[in-house]
């Protein structure tokens, strides 16, 4: 169930699968708030686009209306203002309109938020004092949210959503700054930074799809039996057979073919490796899909038709998990991934159905650790397997893997040596690439309170109980979703999955 054989390279297929600020200030009877593109968060990918940029005023079409309510708070709703913005990346140049609700603060501050669109284009200053606005095509729709303070100078942060033209599903993220002066005073800058976060991209490298006889000229072995390699009809053909052997430890009665096909895996990625398994026969039978840190060391899942094992392989066998189901022996996809989580790597065995949909009939994770992890006795194994296994190895502390030497693929068979051959019948041998969507992770407070049928109550904050107390804002981000959870256990683990 396992290899200690030298590589040989073969051919390579690879095919790719993808401002605004707002800062209001105080000024006599009129306060307004503008708004422009944003600084460069922190955490930025590889697949993040930075881009720098300065706006001005253009024109206040909706001066908004002061209101004062029974406490004295001093709010300006509805104001809509119009900005010149010009950025490095022209997909951020364009005219931004922004409407804003603001609220006064006993220590001269203001905090506001709200909604803004801009429209991507170019500007014609031929004519300075009546700048002309050429739309290319595309629209960010923007939440944003800022500070003001008594100077008038702000700080805003935005995020925001392409719709249409180049920036369609593209994401942006970005603070502003304008610093004192009268608001909306023309010759004072809104001046930020930002990024773009592309739509993720995926990758998949073909090691094989068994199109061309004769079968490849990877590394291949049989423990101690024989083994036959044969590619026709556009599969591959792993047959192996074992006569008069006992299976007393994992490689005793495996046979398998690999190629020297290196891999890597780095933060914010999931490497999966992936196999049509066409039909798997013969008495004991099991398939086998590694990834191979080195000769010696590697992750494997094994499946028979009524078990599914996460291996790993540090001299012996560790294993990681093993668990009684029934899978199909014939038409699924077997797939072995790993994504890296901080210091540690999760290990993600699954089984699908090969037709359409690709449904989800087995699935089972596992964290791999720095530390030394549990692992499974034998007698663990042998009553969800029903093998008797020797030379099993407890896990040993150091780190996980996140690259190595190959992907392999094997047959297995649990055998007393009276047992025919097994074969195992492959197509589609591939690397897949995808890129994780990352999320943040924060220790929050979750608060409730019952609706009330006589009052209206609204949630918020101060830094001691003197005030200045500030309405608690939650903005739903476009093209974003939350979830707040309690920090009530001390570990807890997350994932995203892509739905059907």
């Amino acid at each position: 169930m396992y290899k200690m054989k030298t590589f040989h390279d073969s051919a390579l297929q690879i095919h790719s699968r993808g401002t605004h600020a707002i800062g209001p200030g105080r000024h006599e009877v009129r306060r307004f708030v503008a708004l422009f593109s944003l600084v460069a968060l922190s955490g930025l990918r590889t697949f993040a686009d930075a881009y720098t940029g300065t706006a001005f005023p253009v024109a206040v079409p909706v001066p908004g209306v002061l209101c004062t309510n029974e406490s004295g708070q001093v709010s300006l709703k509805g104001n809509v203002h119009v900005l010149r913005v010009q950025a490095t990346d022209p997909r951020q140049t364009g005219r931004l309109q922004a409407a804003m609700d603001l609220t006064y603060q006993a220590d001269g501050t203001a905090i506001f938020a709200g909604k803004a669109a801009q429209e991507v284009g170019t500007w014609d200053l031929a004519d300075p004092m009546n700048p002309r606005f050429i739309p290319t095509g595309g629209v960010w729709d923007i939440q944003y949210r800022g500070v003001a303070q008594a100077d008038n100078s702000n700080q805003t942060t935005l995020m925001g959503l392409g719709i249409g033209g180049a920036i369609e599903g593209l994401r942006m993220e970005e603070i502003v700054r304008r610093g004192p002066g009268v608001v909306f005073d023309p010759a004072i800058a809104y001046v930020g930074a930002g990024v773009m976060l592309t739509p993720p991209k995926d990758a998949i490298v073909v090691m094989d799809n068994f199109n061309n006889p004769p079968a490849p000229s990877w590394s291949t072995g049989a423990g101690d039996g024989t083994m036959a390699l044969l590619e026709t009809g556009g599969e591959l053909l792993i047959r192996g057979h074992w006569p008069l052997i006992h299976t007393r430890t994992g490689p005793d009665t495996s046979a398998f073919t690999s190629p020297l096909r290196p891999w890597t895996v780095r933060a914010g990625q999931t490497l999966e490796t992936r196999v049509d398994l066409v039909k798997l026969s013969g008495p004991e039978a099991g398939a086998v899909l590694a990834l191979y840190h080195d000769n010696s060391e590697g992750y494997l899942m094994v499946k028979g038709s009524n078990y599914v094992i996460l291996a790993k392989q540090i001299g012996g066998l560790c294993f990681l998990s093993a668990e009684r189901v029934m899978t199909p022996n014939t038409n699924v996809v077997m797939t072995l991934a790993v994504t890296p989580a901080g210091a540690h790597l999760l290990v993600t065995a699954r089984i699908l159905d090969r037709g359409p949909g690709g449904s989800v009939l087995y699935e089972h994770s596992v964290l791999d650790t720095s530390a030394a992890d549990g692992s499974l006795t034998a007698s663990q194994v042998q009553a969800a397997t029903g093998m008797a296994l020797q030379d099993l190895r407890s896990d040993s502390a150091g780190s996980s893997w996140t690259s190595g030497t190959s992907a392999t693929l094997m047959v297995y068979q649990y055998t007393d040596g009276t047992l025919p051959g097994v074969e195992g019948t492959f197509d589609n041998f591939e690397f897949r690439t995808y890129e994780v969507p990352q999320v943040a992770v924060e220790r929050t407070v979750r608060l409730s309170w019952p609706e009330s049928a006589v009052a209206d109550y609204g949630l918020e904050s101060a830094s001691t109980v003197g005030g200045p107390w500030l309405p608690v804002i939650t903005p739903a981000l476009p093209g974003f979703k939350q979830v707040t959870v309690p920090a009530s256990r001390e570990l807890q683990i997350f994932r995203l999955r892509e739905l059907p």
